[in-house]
């Protein structure tokens, strides 16, 4: 795999943080900085845990993202060196909520956190009180439904 390299950005861990948060997400790079979270996510992060431990979480999925070609030995690496380690697997579960959820650690990271989760994306839906479907939206059957 590659890491991506993130215009307007200087530093290098934030472009390992986008790589590496798109392959637990799941969700391409371009789809997570459209969310304009990805910079909020990353800062908050350095604030909230010990710099060194989250150095070494970027330095092993920095490690990781540069020696898989194939997403199975990308899956392997990442459940064996992210997932496994409970000082890695607490970051890993929290990068995925943030991510999905717009939370850490319980908490809402900003206003726009709750309006951009992913979990909007995957149920087909949006964030009741904060980004309405539109006008006339009910009118139309929801995606896969079988009503």
């Amino acid at each position: 795999m590659i890491i991506t390299k993130i215009q307007n950005v200087d530093d290098y861990y934030y472009d390992v943080f986008i790589s590496i948060s798109g392959a637990i997400t799941g969700f391409p790079i371009n789809e997570l900085q459209s969310t304009g979270l990805g910079e909020d996510y990353y800062r908050h992060i350095l604030n909230s845990i010990e710099g060194a431990t989250f150095l070494e979480f970027l330095n092993v999925s920095q490690r990781i993202l540069e020696s898989t070609y194939t997403e199975d030995q990308l899956n392997n690496a990442m459940v064996a060196e992210l997932m496994t380690p409970s000082g890695m697997q607490d970051i890993f579960n929290n990068i995925a909520n943030l991510w999905y959820l717009g939370t850490w650690e319980g908490h809402y990271v900003n206003d726009l956190s709750y309006k951009e989760g992913l979990v909007w994306n995957v149920m087909s839906s949006h964030p009741p009180g904060a980004k309405q479907p539109g006008f006339k939206s009910w009118s139309v059957k929801p995606i896969n439904s079988n009503v």
